[in-house]
C-alpha cells in the first residue's frame, strides 16, 4: 500500500493528494519511498493539530446523521484518496461486521455476489441493493461510503439499513481492497481489477469450455457454468460448514459436470483402448484428456486442484469421523499450505489454485 509522506508546502512537487489547507500542506504518496521503510525503521510522530490546522478532524458530517452510522470523520481526511473540494464526507467509510451478509446470502429473495475476495454486493431478486456494493478490509470488516449508503438507504429499505446499523463497528482505518482502488484509482491498472475467486474460476471455466466446443465440436460441460454461477452462495464467515458446503457447490460445477462419455469416446478416437477406460470416472478420463488430446505436460500436476476440490467435497457431511483431520491436513499439503492455515484462508488457496489451473488448460495448442 503507498505510504503517506508529509513535505513542506514550498517544494515544488506535483500535487496527488492534498488535504484540506487551499494547497498549504499536503501529503504526498510516491511508490519510491517503499524501499526505505523497514518495520523497525525509525518513526516520529506528529500531532494532527499540525497536521489538519484549519479543520476539525473529529466534527462529524451532519448531512449523514439521520443515517446513525458510527464512523470516524478521520479516516475521509487521513486515508488517501478520499477527500473532495466538495462533497464533504461523501466517501466516509462506514463498517459493518461480515455476519451481516448472512442473513442476505441465505434468503431466498436475495444473493450476495462477492466480485473478488474484497469486493462485492448484495442483489434482491436480481436488482443491486447498492449503487457501488461494499468492500471487505483485511480484518475481515465489511465497509461502505456514507454518500452511497445515504443515497441508498430510504424508506423501502429501512428494514435494511436497521440490519445494517445493528452490524455496525468502530473504525480499524483499514480500506484496503480491491473496491477501494477501484474507486480510488491511483493508476490505471487500479480502475481495472481483476476478479481473484470464484467468479474468476468460472469465468476461465466458460472460456476453457467454449474453446473445448469450438476446436472439437462438444460440450464439455453438462450444465451452463455461467448461470449455475448465479445460484452459487460463497461462503461468508471463517465456518466450516459454509465452506465445505462452497466445496460441494464448486464440485459439482467444475467435476460432477464432465461430460465423461464424450472425453472418453474423443481419447478411443485418438487410439486409447476402451479397456484402459473401463470404469475410469470423471477425473481419471479427464487427466487422460488434458495429457492425450490437448498435449499438456505434466497432467497430474495440473489436475491436483481438482483432485483436492473432490477430497474436500469427501469431507462434507463427515466433520464428526476420525480421519477428517488427517483427510484435512492432506489437502493442505497437497497445495503447500501450512497446516496452521484457517478454513477460510484454505479456500482462498484452492480457489487461487484453480484459477491458475484453468489457466494453465488455456495455454494448450490449437489441435
Amino acid at each position: 500500500m503507498r505510504m503517506p509522506v508529509y513535505e513542506c508546502d514550498t517544494c515544488d512537487i506535483k500535487y496527488e493528494s492534498i488535504v484540506p489547507f487551499d494547497g498549504q500542506r499536503l501529503i504526498h504518496f510516491r511508490d519510491y519511498i517503499l524501499d526505505g521503510i523497514t518495520e523497525d525503521g525509525p518513526t516520529v510522530e506528529i500531532s494532527f493539530k499540525y497536521l489538519f490546522a484549519e479543520v476539525d478532524v473529529s466534527a462529524k458530517f451532519g448531512r449523514f446523521d439521520d443515517l446513525g452510522f458510527d464512523y470516524d470523520p478521520l479516516d475521509y481526511y487521513f486515508i488517501p484518496g478520499l477527500y473532495r473540494d466538495f462533497d464533504t464526507g461523501y466517501l466516509t467509510p462506514a463498517f459493518f461486521d461480515r455476519e451481516v451478509l448472512l442473513h442476505y446470502n441465505n434468503h431466498p429473495d436475495y444473493t450476495v455476489k462477492l466480485t473478488s475476495f474484497s469486493s462485492g454486493n448484495i442483489y434482491q431478486k436480481g436488482e443491486r441493493m447498492f449503487s457501488w456494493g461494499f468492500g471487505i478490509n483485511r480484518g475481515g470488516l465489511i465497509f461502505m461510503w456514507l454518500g452511497d449508503l445515504k443515497k441508498d438507504f430510504n424508506e423501502e429499505n429501512e428494514r435494511d439499513r436497521k440490519r445494517f446499523l445493528a452490524s455496525n463497528v468502530a473504525s480499524d482505518h483499514d480500506i484496503v481492497s480491491k473496491f477501494y482502488f477501484s474507486q480510488i484509482p491511483f493508476t490505471i491498472q487500479d480502475a481495472f481489477q481483476e476478479s481473484d475467486n470464484e467468479l474468476k474460476v468460472f469465468s476461465l471455466k466458460n472460456q476453457f469450455d467454449e474453446r473445448i466446443k469450438k476446436e472439437f465440436g462438444f460440450d464439455i460441460a453438462k450444465i451452463d457454468i455461467e448461470r449455475l454461477a448465479e445460484y452459487y452462495r460463497p461462503p461468508i464467515l471463517e465456518d466450516r460448514e459454509q465452506i465445505l458446503n462452497a466445496y460441494l457447490s464448486l464440485t459439482k460445477y467444475l467435476i460432477e459436470s464432465l461430460q465423461v462419455e464424450d472425453l472418453k469416446r474423443l481419447l478411443i478416437e485418438r487410439g486409447v483402448s476402451p479397456k484402459d477406460l473401463k470404469g475410469l470416472g470423471s477425473l481419471k478420463v479427464f487427466e487422460r484428456f488434458i495429457s492425450i488430446v490437448l498435449k499438456l505436460p505434466d497432467e497430474r500436476g495440473i489436475m491436483t486442484p481438482l483432485y483436492v476440490l473432490y477430497d474436500l467435497r469427501l469431507l462434507q457431511g463427515h466433520l464428526a469421523i476420525d480421519s477428517f483431520d488427517g483427510n484435512y491436513e492432506s489437502c493442505k499439503k497437497r497445495l503447500n499450505a501450512e497446516s496452521t492455515t484457517t478454513d477460510l484462508e484454505f479456500f482462498r488457496i484452492v480457489i487461487m489454485s484453480l484459477i491458475s489451473m484453468y489457466e494453465t488448460l488455456l495455454t494448450y495448442p490449437n489441435p
